[in-house]
């Protein structure tokens, strides 16, 4: 019997680089020590890595998040269709085949009000393309708020594809970012949230209130997108910076005005209430 793909005690193959450093390619193993489960979109995996060089410096735990449409929970039900895509291996591969012959075109640029009409190889290459705007949309965030690392955002190790180990038949090799584990547990599901130390709220509070002048809008201010840490010192942590919005040439008016009526810090603010953790005197 096959194993199925990321599940605990899988393993991966990777190619990988450094973050900020795309020269440092190497490859490496890694072994699936937990997915978390149910995957929505990404599939995230805490992974031992393996034959790793010691110059990388890569921790031996990490989070290994992978970007394979394979799995995308919107299959079930993708809009506006009610019935199910499934994956199928002649699929992806006739779309990787039209990428390689006609790389400039984009077949994947249908509204979703359109995309009833779809075969199933434009459907693959709309998730393909979904996935990889999503993964360049994740490391261009990092980028950007690489001095957030490590204390309101998780730290960015780097970045590579899965080679091996995502199952047999692949026309692809999906992305995939290397990044900091934090040991805790999502806003959503923490048994006392009012016992995590004030100041840990309030330096996210204050990280979320900066995201704007960098260019950035989350979009996606949930708690399930907020961890809270075991370890001392308490952190809160923003992850899933994958559907974030950059100001491109919008006007200063304009960028205000996108930033309002997505309503980050609003959304942030009301969740902590909901919670009985916000204090009103950290937006004195």
């Amino acid at each position: 019997m096959v194993k199925e793909p990321y599940t605990q005690g899988g393993r991966l193959q990777l190619q990988a680089s450094l973050f900020n450093d795309e020269k440092s390619s190497f490859t490496c193993a890694a072994l699936i020590r937990k997915a978390f489960t149910p995957f929505t979109k990404c599939q995230v995996l805490l992974v031992e890595i393996e034959d790793v060089p010691i110059k990388a410096g890569l921790p031996s735990l990490l989070i290994a998040k992978t970007y394979d449409p394979r799995f995308n929970y919107e299959r079930a039900t993708p809009l506006p269709r009610q019935c199910p895509i499934p994956w199928s291996a002649a699929n992806e591969k006739a779309a990787a085949d039209r990428r390689a012959l006609a790389p400039g075109d984009d077949h994947s640029r249908v509204p979703p009000w359109e995309r009833e009409f779809l075969d199933g190889s434009l459907w693959e290459e709309t998730y393909y393309r979904e996935y990889e705007d999503s993964f360049a949309h994740e490391v261009e965030a990092y980028r950007r708020l690489e001095h957030l690392q490590g204390s309101t955002i998780p730290r960015l190790y780097g970045s590579g594809r899965v080679v091996s180990g995502h199952g047999e038949g692949r026309a692809i090799s999906p992305r995939v970012l290397f990044m900091e584990y934090i040991a805790g547990e999502n806003l959503a599901n923490t048994q006392d949230p009012p016992s995590v130390p004030g100041s840990a709220y309030q330096e996210l509070v204050k990280s979320v209130r900066t995201l704007a002048s960098f260019g950035i809008i989350h979009t996606n201010m949930r708690p399930g997108n907020i961890v809270v840490s075991n370890n001392h010192p308490r952190r809160v942590v923003l992850i899933d910076f994958g559907s974030c919005v950059f100001r491109s040439d919008e006007s200063d008016n304009n960028w205000k005005e996108a930033v309002m009526c997505e309503g980050d810090e609003r959304k942030l603010q009301r969740y902590m209430e909901m919670l009985g953790i916000w204090r009103q005197e950290w937006y004195a």
